[in-house]
């Protein structure tokens, strides 16, 4: 297996970057008849004054990974406590990546038209399954079996398509249920309604839908404080009403916000112990729009929450949105990243919230992401960015490990 290791310090938005890059040429071993495999290490060095500074160990988990690798999930499949990947291509296979060797080892063959997915114990059994999208879940065959060899056993949830699809006990009946939307983009115009498919027993499902605005995204957050999730899309929330086959309340968040394609994350940024809504435009290339959070009220049903500008104006081709607190500090930070088919550079970037308010702005990657996902996946207590573009001629899967911050 090949890897290519590459440490970058990461300057902020406000730094004069000199683009002067000191190539390290680390190992090298030869493979087979002749192969030569070079690891190559480089920094990027920020001419800015001296400041602390987010430093990232980039990996390459695959090469070749399934073609368009839509669907990027995190779990400890095998139960040896260390998080796996999972990687999903949008016309197949499914596979997952034993971490730290991340060898690489077929779930499934075909693709189950989805973007995102989940990953969850869906039977109850201890383990975690895997959810790709709102049609199927392949049970994992540990504890009994062994993930790594023998078949995940494929169970049918429906036959809806999704775009974003998410995993939750919605009812609180100990059962997990699954939550997923189209897109209306590009000719689809299935992304007004939200499916809800409650577990009501071993492969039984019951379906509820709730109509909303046209476009895409999805997040899950317990918004008003009672115990169970409610769901969030691009200016609205729908209230869990305890029960799935019931009306959900409806509440307008924000008026302000008008871009229907948009990615949701959602996250207590003002440290009030309320959850806030983070929202990034997600489609199409070739427009502006900004990244913005909404900060809750005392009262979540309240309209017109506060908006806190993050990213005034942005190319809407942010189709990854997280929130974590990347360096440690107790405040929760904002990571996106841009698709290649944007303007370059294309960036992986995080945004580290600051004491008194703003931002600071750290790019990770030039090369672009699509549905980014952060974990921590080496066990150091920080959380690492998983990505990988959809499409194009540069897709890897790439990790970058978050070594914490520099100090000047």
């Amino acid at each position: 297996m090949r890897r290519l290791i590459v440490v970058w310090r990461v300057g902020s938005e406000t730094s004069c970057v000199r683009k002067a890059s000191a190539y390290v040429l680390s190992h090298y071993k030869v493979m087979g008849a002749g192969l030569l495999v070079l690891a190559l290490s480089w920094a990027l060095f920020s001419a800015e004054p001296a400041s602390s500074r987010l430093l990232f160990q980039r990996v390459e988990v695959d090469a070749q990974p399934p073609r368009s690798p839509y669907v990027k999930l995190a779990g400890d499949f095998n139960g040896d406590g260390k998080l796996d990947i999972a990687i999903g291509g949008a016309s197949g296979p499914l596979v997952w990546y034993i971490n730290p060797s991340w060898q690489k080892v077929q779930i499934a063959q075909r693709g189950w038209q989805t973007v995102s997915g989940a990953v969850a114990d869906m039977d109850g059994d201890g383990d975690l399954d895997i959810v790709p999208g709102a049609q199927v879940w392949f049970e994992n065959p540990h504890p009994r079996g062994n993930p790594g060899k023998d078949p995940w056993p494929v169970h049918r949830i429906s036959d809806v398509g999704s775009h974003d699809a998410l995993v939750a006990d919605l009812d609180r009946d100990g059962r997990p249920d699954v939550v997923a939307r189209d897109q209306s983009g590009f000719g689809r115009n299935a992304g007004n309604k939200i499916h809800i498919w409650r577990q009501a027993g071993a492969d039984r499902w019951e379906h509820q839908v709730l109509d909303c605005p046209h476009g895409e995204g999805l997040a899950l957050a317990d918004l008003d404080r009672d115990g169970d999730m409610d769901v969030v899309i691009a200016g609205w929330w729908y209230e869990n009403p305890g029960r799935i086959a019931a009306d959900w309340p409806k509440h307008q968040y924000t008026t302000a916000w008008t871009w229907a394609d948009a990615k949701v994350a959602v996250g207590d940024l003002s440290g009030d112990g309320r959850a806030d809504i983070v929202l990034a435009p997600a489609e199409p290339k070739g427009r502006t729009y900004r990244v913005a959070w909404y900060e809750a009220p005392s009262a979540a049903g309240q309209p017109q929450w506060k908006e806190h500008l993050i990213v005034p104006s942005i190319e809407s081709v942010i189709h990854s949105l997280q929130v974590a607190d990347m360096n440690g500090d107790g405040r929760l930070d904002v990571v996106l990243a841009q698709m290649h088919q944007g303007a370059p550079p294309q960036e992986v970037a995080v945004y580290t919230s600051q004491p008194g308010g703003g931002w600071r702005k750290h790019v990770v990657s030039q090369r672009g992401s699509h549905d980014i996902l952060v974990a921590d996946f080496d066990g150091d207590g920080r959380p690492d960015i998983l990505g990988a573009n959809h499409s194009g001629p540069y897709e890897p899967v790439e990790l970058w490990l978050n070594l914490g911050e520099s100090k000047p």
